[in-house]
């Protein structure tokens, strides 16, 4: 989930100019949320 995520964040910007690592970082984050959010309470 999380590659495809990153993928998709530098697909968007035209897979120039960008850090892989930013764009892993970020996915991750944005997984990590999405994930937390749908968890039962």
């Amino acid at each position: 989930m999380i590659a495809q995520a990153a993928y998709h964040r530098a697909e968007k910007r035209g897979f120039a100019s960008g850090d892989p690592l930013a764009d892993w970082l970020e996915a991750e984050t944005g997984i990590d949320k999405q994930l937390t959010d749908q968890a039962p309470r």
